[in-house]
């Protein structure tokens, strides 16, 4: 499983994106068998003007067809990215426990042979 953290916001580089790499190496380390990747992208909506402005765009790119993208806002970037992330959790476990409910369908016939005694 590949991650990466990318920033618009200059101010937020170096050791905030180690910090936060290294939290969702942490967290995503149980779905690793399946997910394949996992971006986030930090911007500020609206500049330095303030408010709820800060967005963390998580997608994750699934083992099985299909792809995961959630879109938070909040007053932080940490507060989007802890939104995000726990609803990209939520989403997996739901999605695995969806594959597991579905029926096995095994394509090839079996033949009983009797030994003889």
């Amino acid at each position: 499983m590949s991650i990466e953290v990318r920033w618009s916001a200059p101010q937020f580089k170096g050791k905030s994106k180690n910090i936060i790499s290294r939290q969702l190496q942490i967290l995503m380390w149980r779905f690793r068998a399946f997910l394949m990747r996992v971006r986030v992208n930090f911007s500020d909506v609206n500049g330095p003007k303030g408010g709820v402005d800060k967005r963390c765009i998580v997608s994750a790119k699934l083992r099985s067809p299909g792809k995961i993208t959630i879109i938070s806002e909040g007053m932080d970037y940490l507060e989007a990215f802890q939104t995000s992330l726990a609803r990209l959790i939520r989403f997996v476990q739901s999605e695995l426990k969806k594959q597991r409910e579905k029926p096995i369908r095994i394509n090839r016939k079996v033949k009983f042979v009797e030994l003889k005694k």
